[in-house]
């Protein structure tokens, strides 16, 4: 095992708008659905200008601002959640100015803004928006010609925002699984490289920002390559298993816990550094060894541990965990070495 080999345990995240809405699909929706709006409302606007609708031009004029106001607010936060509950609200008012504005017509776009609200928002608040938008559509007394016309609309509408409603459900039922498949490892259910470098990039972001710091903490299982050779991979994998178990039942709520690859795990404990890591390290090895034992008597574990240095970058800092491990196992194994802070 080279100290140095630990240079890149996953794909970079992208940077850039690019990036974050590759990432970030609400952010991707806001971005899309708000620009075409913005987009075809503005030519709406001019064409009204063009034949003198100054009201209906002003009204949209409006709408763009306000859109394009909750886009950049959206692009400048870390957090596109916020931004989408404006974007609902703005976007229903929108969308019910549209229809005193300019009657039945407006009264069309609002189909699209009820079916995204779901898409965007939490159920609740998408829910409340969209019964908001249909009681005071349907409520406007010019603009159906009959009550038939009426209680179509709200019919449709309501019917719109129940099938939104159950395909929301749907929807974030399996991209709970998918991002589930995405960040840990379908074996132990650790997280995966990719969950790794995600937050140990944020806690190198929270110390830089005056937190506590953290430590991270390579392990690696002695002997396991036995396991497989004398029991088969099946047992090996019961031990990795049981290992991940017996690892979360020692760790604190907030703690992470990866696997790095083969019988190697990481582990990145938040506000430890200095003695606090040493002693939390020396507590749980032999744990940890108590726990392998029942599943391999020869399996042991070594750590390699390495508090977060200010101004160092997560690459830099697994690295040194990764050396402190290189040298627990040249200095014998089933031992802990933490590169100093």
């Amino acid at each position: 095992m080279a100290p140095d080999r630990v240079s890149n345990p996953g794909k970079a995240s992208d940077g850039g708008l690019a990036g974050r809405l590759r990432q970030d699909f609400v952010l991707a929706i806001m971005v899309s659905a708000g620009g075409l709006a913005i987009a075809a409302i503005a030519l709406f606007a001019v064409y009204r200008f063009h034949t003198g609708n100054l009201t209906g031009a002003l009204a949209n004029v409006l709408i763009v601002t306000a859109l394009a106001s909750v886009l950049a607010m959206a692009l400048r936060s870390r957090d596109s959640a916020p931004a989408a509950a404006v974007f609902v609200i703005v976007s229903g008012l929108a969308c019910v100015a549209s229809t005193l504005v300019f009657g039945r017509t407006g009264a069309y776009w609002g189909y699209l803004v009820l079916w995204l609200n779901f898409v965007l928002t939490r159920r609740e608040l998408a829910a409340t928006v969209n019964l908001a938008i249909i009681a005071l559509v349907a409520s406007h007394g010019e603009l159906f010609d009959d009550l038939a016309e009426r209680l179509v609309y709200t019919v449709s509408a309501s019917l719109v925002t129940v099938f939104a409603w159950g395909f929301s459900i749907r929807y974030a039922s399996q991209r709970r699984q998918l991002e589930l498949l995405a960040s840990h490892d379908p074996l132990t259910g650790a997280g995966n490289r990719r969950l790794l470098q995600r937050d140990l990039e944020a806690a190198v972001e929270g110390m830089a920002a005056g937190g506590p710091g953290a430590t991270v903490a390579v392990l690696d299982l002695d002997h396991f390559k036995q396991v497989n050779d004398n029991s088969g991979h099946e047992a090996g994998d019961r031990v990795l298993v049981g290992l991940v178990a017996a690892l979360r039942a020692q760790l604190r709520r907030g703690d992470g816990l990866y696997r790095f690859g083969g019988e190697e795990f990481v582990l990145l404990l938040h506000g430890l550094r200095g003695e606090d890591t040493e002693r939390a390290l020396a507590a749980l090895h032999p744990r940890i060894n108590e726990g392998l034992h029942a599943l391999a008597p020869t399996v042991t574990v070594s750590i390699g541990a390495a508090p977060l240095r200010r101004g160092e970058n997560w690459s830099a800092w697994l690295a040194r965990a990764d050396a402190a491990l290189y040298r627990a196992k040249q200095a014998g194994r089933n031992r802990v070495e933490i590169d100093p802070d």
